[in-house]
């Protein structure tokens, strides 16, 4: 349809045209995500089978060094002179060898079965105990290990403690394991393919880098990689070992039942998922879920457009020709984000609590009596309505900073030719400003969408997720998803379903931050205001 024929139509239609369009770019867009995952996974295969393409190549084409180099990493390299290269790669193969016969094959093991042996009770050793047989009888059940030690009286009445395995810790060094091995075989199909090029340079009588040629390069031409390599090695350390230890737990029974010391956790494939959705018998799990996603999606919604556009529209007023005192004006509205935010947070929660502020006043005014209590956010309702109300006075100032100077900075001809047509402020707000405003902080506004998904703050020094009520699993009327994920770890200990939540949370940013990104002009168009 063309734009002529689209203002043909009434408003009606064009609310129906419109919609359609957004639901049809909509599962364009969702289509088009699962599309760009099948590519990403099927170009990793083709990576995968190329190397191993290229190994083949090394080893059919390869003279006798090249061939010993699939053994021993780097003996190319020094038989072409390149002699401190290839000690490096022969020492990091013994190295990474030295470690899988030490720890690593073992941690790699322990991550299959996390642990074999529990916790267990023994009497203590003495002559008594050692002339009955009785040392090498042990007992899973302390009450039960002090029955029986306690007939042999004397020192073997007491009862010895042996710990179990730690099954968190053969995740952890398992997941490791598994990493440094990943890393390892993409180093062995690096080193291998170099082998076969520094080959044929030296065939082909081309000059090869030194060990002083190298260092150079890494200060110059591959700075990049002097610059990165530490703080990569500080990511795989630090975010994607835990990131995925976190993601294995939710495929075991990790929780205040199973863990270190008392007892070892297990795999259980897909069953805390199928728990998710309703399956095993835990409706209250699944229950508890939706209804706490549903409550964080709503806050999403309204803490991100009303702040937006209340934003917008303060900044529009305070921007517009004749307002004197401007600067005053917008000072104003900053002092509500001067002061720290969970300090803000915690003052509003003591002013509408019991016996706060609110109450003391109203009681003042006669307008409660002495012997009422406000009850605003011990109720569901009112609870949730104040922390979207709250939310506006810490989060409009934002976008009022933000939105002041892009109003700044459209061309002030769109409005005066828009003026000359007969347009009024209503049509230029929504044909000019607030496109332009979109077009602008189109990804902003996404970014601040997934952000109060994950907004913890708000919720745990507003409320901390209450009230609370009795079917719900650890979670309160408040609660957000990331906050109920909190209170799962840290209360409960059920580490296994908090990281169900915490994969739920991702996959519900990444489907809203990837359809809405793909779908805004700012993606779309990104190289002119249309």
């Amino acid at each position: 349809m063309t734009y002529t024929e689209y203002l043909t139509l009434t408003k009606k239609d064009q609310f129906k045209y419109k919609f359609k369009d957004s639901l049809d770019r909509f599962g364009h867009g969702f289509i088009n995500f699962f599309v760009g995952l099948g590519h990403g996974f099927i170009n990793l295969f083709k990576r995968i089978g190329r190397s191993f393409k290229e190994l083949g190549y090394a080893f059919k084409h390869g003279d006798i060094w090249t061939k010993i180099s699939f053994l021993f990493l780097g003996v190319s390299q020094i038989r072409r002179g390149q002699v401190f290269k290839g000690i490096c790669f022969l020492l990091i193969e013994f190295l990474f060898i030295f470690y899988i016969v030490v720890t690593g094959g073992l941690a790699l093991y322990n991550i299959g079965t996390l642990g074999n042996t529990s916790i267990h009770y023994y009497c203590s050793i003495d002559e008594q105990t050692i002339a009955a047989g009785f040392e090498n009888i042990v007992f899973t059940d302390q009450s039960t290990a002090l029955t029986y030690c306690s007939t042999f009286g004397g020192e073997a009445s007491g009862v010895a403690t042996q710990y179990g395995d730690n099954s968190s810790l053969f995740m952890l060094f398992g997941v490791l394991a598994i990493l440094i091995s990943i890393g390892f075989v993409a180093f062995y199909s690096s080193v291998i393919r170099k082998s076969i090029k520094v080959q044929e340079m030296k065939e082909a009588n081309l000059y090869i880098n030194g060990a002083f040629d190298d260092f150079k390069d890494l200060l110059d031409k591959k700075f990049y990689v002097t610059l990165l390599f530490l703080p990569i090695i500080g990511i795989c350390t630090f975010t994607i070992l835990p990131l995925i230890d976190m993601v294995l737990m939710a495929f075991t029974n990790y929780n205040s039942a199973h863990q270190y010391p008392t007892e070892m956790f297990s795999w259980i494939g897909l069953s805390n998922f199928v728990s998710l959705f309703g399956g095993n018998g835990s409706s209250l799990f699944s229950y508890t879920f939706f209804n706490v996603l549903a409550w964080t999606l709503i806050w999403a919604f309204f803490a991100t457009f009303l702040n937006y556009f209340l934003g917008m529209i303060l900044a529009m007023i305070i921007n517009k020709k004749g307002i004197k005192l401007k600067k005053i004006w917008r000072t104003f509205f900053v002092l509500s984000i001067a002061m720290p935010q969970f300090v803000s947070l915690m003052t509003w929660n003591k002013f509408l609590s019991v016996s706060g502020m609110v109450e003391l006043f109203m009681k003042e005014l006669g307008w409660m009596e002495s012997t009422a209590h406000i009850t605003i956010l011990q109720e569901a309702t009112s609870a949730r309505v104040a922390i979207i109300l709250i939310n506006i006075w810490i989060g409009v100032p934002y976008t009022i900073l933000t939105t002041t100077g892009i109003l700044m900075n459209i061309p002030s001809d769109l409005y005066e030719s828009a003026q000359i047509d007969g347009a009024s402020s209503v049509t230029q707000y929504f044909k000019i400003t607030l496109p332009y405003i979109l077009f602008v902080t189109g990804p902003y506004l996404i970014t601040q969408f997934v952000g109060n998904i994950n907004n913890f703050n708000v919720i745990f020094f507003l409320t901390n997720g209450a009230p609370y009520v009795q079917d719900y699993m650890r979670a309160g009327k408040t609660d957000l998803l990331v906050t109920w994920l909190y209170r799962l770890t840290v209360d409960d200990q059920n580490y296994s379903y908090a990281s169900v939540i915490g994969i739920m949370i991702f996959v519900i940013s990444a489907f809203f931050s990837l359809i809405a990104y793909r779908n805004s002009s700012a993606m779309k168009n990104e190289e002119n205001f249309a």
